[in-house]
């Protein structure tokens, strides 16, 4: 149930890398992608971007923070390996 608050924190596709690898998550409860400015930890602490288990501050349920497709997670799995090797 999306309560509306979420629409302040509303980020843009970032030009030349993907959402995922750019720190960005998709609630799908509110229909919206979202940075760890509009999620909070389950603990009630604010999200930073190295933390996993976000929790969208609006609704209450938990972000996907990782694509789900076979082709798109060894695609973001390569490109987040190559920059921890650089």
């Amino acid at each position: 149930m999306c309560n509306g608050i979420c629409k302040k924190y509303r980020v843009t596709k970032p030009i030349g890398t993907g959402r995922y690898e750019s720190g960005q998550a998709r609630c799908q409860t509110c229909d919206i992608w979202i940075d760890h400015k509009g999620c909070i930890l389950k603990d009630g602490r604010q999200a930073t971007q190295d933390t996993v288990g976000w929790t969208c501050k609006c609704c209450s349920f938990r972000v996907r923070q990782k694509p789900r497709g076979s082709y798109y997670k060894q695609k973001f799995h390569d490109k987040t390996k190559k920059s921890l090797s650089e």
